[in-house]
Formats: C-alpha cells, sequence, structure tokens
C-alpha cells in the first residue's frame, strides 16, 4: 500500500485520497461516550455514542471543498476543523484525526465508516470541479445578539421570545432579517477571496457596501405584498359573502361547480371551452347551464350574466 503523506497540492491534483484505503483510520477507530461533537446539532440525536479515529494524511486542505459541498456544514479556524452533517449522522475533521456519532457499537461505527471515507474520496476527486468555500463559522455569542434585540417578545421573527432567537441565530438557524426591530447596522462589507493559479486562497479583500437601498425596496416590496394579501383577503369574504346572499333567495343554490360555470357563460366562453378549462366533458357542461337556468330562473345566457353580475358573482373567475 501507498502511504499517504502530509497532503499538498500534487497529492491533491493526482487524486491520491480517491483510492487510498485509510487504514489507520480502520485501526484506530475507538468509541467514545462524551465529547466536543455531543449534542451540538439538533439534527443529530447525540444521546449515543460516537467514534474517533486517526488519519495517516493531512485532511485540513480539503476543508474548503467540504465546506462547499456537506449538509450543514460549519468550518472553524481556532482551532481548524470542519463538521457537517452525512446520513443523519454528525462528522466532524481535524487536520489528522475525524469523529462521528451517533453509534450504537463499534460494529455500527465500522459499518459507517467506509461511508465516511468514500464521502472524503468523492471530494479529492470532484475537487477540480468544486468552488471551495473558504468561509470560517465564527458565530456571536447569543448574549450579544440579545442586546442588538428590542426585548419585547413580540413573536414577529417565529420565536417566543428575543432570547430564542438570538440563541438561534448565534446557531445560524435564522437570520437578522427576520427581526423587524434590528436598528441597521454602522457598516457593512463584502469579503472577496483571492485565489492563486492552483485555487487555493492566498488573502481575502474586503469592500465597504451599502444595503440600504436595497433594504428600503425589499421594505417597499413587502409593504406591497401585505397589501396585496389583505386585498385578496378582503375579496375572498365579499365573494363568500355574495354567494351566500344570491343562494339564500333561491329555492335551491348554487353548487360550486355551477358557478365557476355561471361565471364563464358571464365571459363569453362556449359550453366547449368551459369544458375544456374545466376538464369536464361537454355533456356535463350542458347539463349545469340547464342546472343554472332552472335554479334562477332565466331563459338564456344573457339572462343568467345579467343575474350573476347583479348578485355580485360575476368579477373574478374561479378556478
Amino acid at each position: 500500500m501507498e502511504a499517504c503523506h502530509p497532503m499538498d497540492d500534487s497529492i491533491i491534483h493526482t487524486n491520491t485520497l480517491a483510492n487510498h484505503d485509510f487504514s489507520t483510520a480502520y485501526a484506530t477507530l475507538a468509541l467514545f461516550s462524551s465529547g466536543p461533537l455531543a449534542g451540538q446539532s439538533a439534527a443529530v440525536d447525540c444521546l449515543a455514542l460516537g467514534a474517533r479515529f486517526e488519519l495517516d494524511c493531512e485532511l485540513a486542505p480539503l476543508f474548503p471543498y467540504i465546506n462547499a459541498v456537506a449538509d450543514s456544514a460549519q468550518y472553524y479556524e481556532k482551532p481548524v476543523y470542519i463538521k457537517f452533517l452525512l446520513a443523519d449522522r454528525l462528522c466532524a475533521f481535524y487536520s489528522t484525526e475525524g469523529a462521528f456519532t451517533p453509534v450504537r457499537d463499534l460494529a455500527e461505527a465500522m459499518d459507517f465508516l467506509p461511508t465516511l471515507l468514500d464521502f472524503i474520496r468523492d471530494v479529492s476527486r470532484r475537487r477540480p470541479q468544486i468552488v471551495p468555500n473558504n468561509k470560517k463559522y465564527n458565530p456571536t455569542s447569543a448574549v450579544d445578539i440579545y442586546r442588538l434585540l428590542p426585548g419585547s417578545n413580540c413573536r414577529e421573527c417565529g420565536f417566543a421570545t428575543c432570547l430564542a432567537f438570538a440563541a438561534a441565530l448565534s446557531r445560524g438557524r435564522t437570520s437578522m432579517a427576520k427581526c423587524p426591530h434590528m436598528a441597521d447596522p454602522l457598516e457593512e462589507k463584502a469579503t472577496y477571496p483571492v485565489y492563486d493559479s492552483k485555487g487555493n486562497l492566498l488573502r481575502t479583500v474586503s469592500l465597504d457596501i451599502d444595503t440600504s437601498g436595497l433594504r428600503t425596496k425589499i421594505s417597499q416590496k413587502d409593504a406591497r405584498i401585505q397589501s396585496l394579501e389583505t386585498q385578496l383577503s378582503d375579496f375572498e369574504k365579499r365573494r363568500r359573502a355574495n354567494i351566500a346572499s344570491a343562494n339564500a333567495e333561491l329555492p335551491m343554490p348554487l353548487t360550486r361547480r355551477e358557478i365557476q360555470v355561471l361565471r364563464r357563460i358571464a365571459s363569453g366562453f362556449t359550453n366547449r371551452e368551459i369544458s375544456s378549462q374545466l376538464n369536464i366533458s361537454h355533456h356535463t357542461v350542458k347539463s349545469h347551464v340547464i342546472h343554472i337556468f332552472n335554479k334562477i330562473g332565466v331563459n338564456d345566457r344573457a339572462q343568467a350574466s345579467a343575474w350573476g353580475a347583479m348578485h355580485g358573482l360575476i368579477d373574478l373567475l374561479e378556478n
């Protein structure tokens, strides 16, 4: 077996990891009952055991690529490690160590380890096609975030209290935009990566940005959406009231389908066109038209249209 020496660009480019058997990982696999992984992800049941193992190569150069493709990845800087979800397990890698949880016993850990190592091989193999994500996870404490909030527990953010919102925001499970009462930031920056010819991150450049105009536009659009939703709700209430009022005058009320047909009659559609729009047979449409005429006491389509307009039933087609 060819040993996997400390990883550098040439090793990554020749895909040494793609075929490496990681024998050291299997030989050093061991269980632990508690540790830095336990209980850190709500998506994983961490009440069981975890498993850790060693690597015979340095995996850190692959972290930005794992960060780009893994589910719920969090890439840390001090110390350098990455954690992510894979097959409902919380996995983590330091430079030369790995761990995952939960498992019930060593046999289950041994069954899952090939899945995890195959994932690493696959990321290494696809490295040229992956845009690396070098963003480090640097959470702000929930206490500091709470100081930015109004403390009113208004629940507009979807959380019961401001403290619960702060805790969720600290863990990256919600967005600042969810709190309508948070003050605008004093400054904002966009950080851009500078790569070398091999795609390695050399440095970053941060530029000041101003999103106040964007926030204003978003606020205006939100207000417009809310206004339209209110109008739609009011229209729906009026529509139902008109239907109830019209049916109250009839010996036998119009059915929902008959009202749909009546609206299309008033819009000038033929029976064949109504048949196509409502996905019912031409014969069924003809039967509905006869029932409508009999129920409202009219003799033709023009009279039916006039009756519908008088009772407020022809303002909008209903799907």
